[in-house]
């Protein structure tokens, strides 16, 4: 069954969320999520990205890919969505390949923002 992602974020379109309650949900979901594949694992870290960005008050990110963003992020926590995720084996699938998109879209913001933190970022892995 076909989809179009850009009708998928308009659905899941959020204009803000109360941050403690986005960390409380992301938080539940992330421990739900099985790292066993590459593509799990990857969204894994792009959703964290994502929630970084979103909560950083220096982040510089146009409407638009706030709005992406956070419709992503809503994406993801929701159980029961294009494919539930209940599923095994794919039922993720469709929330990475939403993440992908948003992320593709706004390569260039992602890729500033991910460059004016290189350093922070370096730090927390170590």
């Amino acid at each position: 069954m076909p989809w179009k992602k850009e009708e998928i974020l308009k659905k899941y379109r959020i204009d803000e969320i109360d941050p403690q309650l986005l960390v409380n949900e992301l938080e539940r979901k992330l421990r739900e999520v099985p790292p066993t594949m590459e593509y799990l694992r990857n969204l894994i870290l792009d959703i964290r990205l994502f929630y970084r960005m979103i909560t950083d008050p220096e982040s510089n990110l146009s409407p638009e890919a706030r709005r992406d963003i956070l419709s992503a992020i809503n994406y993801f926590l929701e159980d029961e969505d294009t494919i539930p995720d209940w599923i095994p084996l794919i039922g993720y699938i469709d929330d990475s390949k939403i993440v992908r998109y948003v992320k593709n879209k706004h390569k260039e913001e992602i890729e500033a923002y991910l460059k004016s933190k290189k350093r922070q970022f370096i730090t927390n892995y170590i």
